[in-house]
């Protein structure tokens, strides 16, 4: 018998070294970029804690309460892609071509909104034939290069309408205020390449569910945030978005590990 030996440093260096290289970015970059996106990941578990313990007045609002469990299971795989296509290109989003992993990610992001949709209106066929049309087509046309764009934005948005005219909860508008800034900074990542703005890109997906988890919560307890103060925030915080553009756009790449440490 052949006894197994432990992998051997002098073969392309230590276990973390050869980790190290993987992930290839300075350190403190590094460990914000990979927290953003274990939060992430875990993120959509706060969502069925708060389904599990309203799920009684859940019950009496939505039509299929449950499919949330469904649609933040879904999430979390989706997120696991993500971060595994991250390995890919080592960490550094630089906007490279379509890959299966980014294909499995936005396919079940996308999945996961149309459920959500079936959650508060699953009573209706033509609602599942939509919504599940509607999700194949987005896979379909990202198959054949096409824009899909138009058909994420369009289940975002029904998926929020739905959710808000079922709980009357302000605050579950939010999530419309987290996919803005989720764009922004990816589209600021691609111009710099300035890898800190990827853990902030990451980050404020798991962030924009917790409108959803406050707003399942809020109305279960019947308290919840008024229009004018939810207005407010998203005023602000699309002004100091577009204030602080042109600094983030003057950001420099991030070295590569090697690079930052010649």
């Amino acid at each position: 018998m052949t006894a197994t030996t432990a992998p051997s440093a002098t073969a392309g260096g230590s276990p973390l070294s050869r980790i190290g290289r993987e992930i290839d970015l300075p350190w403190p970059t590094a460990v914000w970029v990979l927290v953003a996106h274990v939060l992430t990941i875990l993120a959509p578990l706060l969502l069925i804690v708060v389904v599990v313990m309203n799920r009684a007045y859940l019950d009496r609002v939505l039509d299929r309460p449950e499919l949330l469990y469904v649609s933040a299971g879904l999430l979390i795989v989706g997120s696991v892609c993500e971060s595994a296509q991250n390995t890919l290109d080592r960490w550094y989003v630089t906007g490279a071509p379509p890959t299966l992993l980014d294909f499995l990610f936005n396919s079940l992001i996308v999945l996961s909104l149309a459920v959500s949709v079936l959650a508060v209106e699953g009573a209706r066929a033509w609602v599942w034939w939509v919504s599940l049309g509607a999700a194949a087509i987005f896979s379909l046309a990202y198959l054949m290069g096409r824009p899909t764009r138009p058909v994420q934005m369009l289940l975002g948005l029904a998926s929020t309408y739905l959710l808000y005219r079922a709980l009357a909860q302000p605050v579950a508008v939010l999530v419309l205020l987290s996919t803005f800034l989720t764009l922004y900074f990816f589209d600021v990542l691609i111009r710099t390449h300035q890898q800190v703005l990827h853990g902030f890109t990451t980050l404020i997906n798991g962030v924009g569910l917790m409108a959803t988890v406050v707003a399942i919560q809020w109305a279960a307890r019947g308290e919840g945030m008024s229009w004018p103060v939810v207005i407010g925030i998203t005023l602000v915080v699309v002004g100091a978005a577009f204030a602080f553009r042109p600094a983030l756009l003057r950001l420099p790449a991030t070295p590569h590990k090697e690079e930052s440490v010649g």
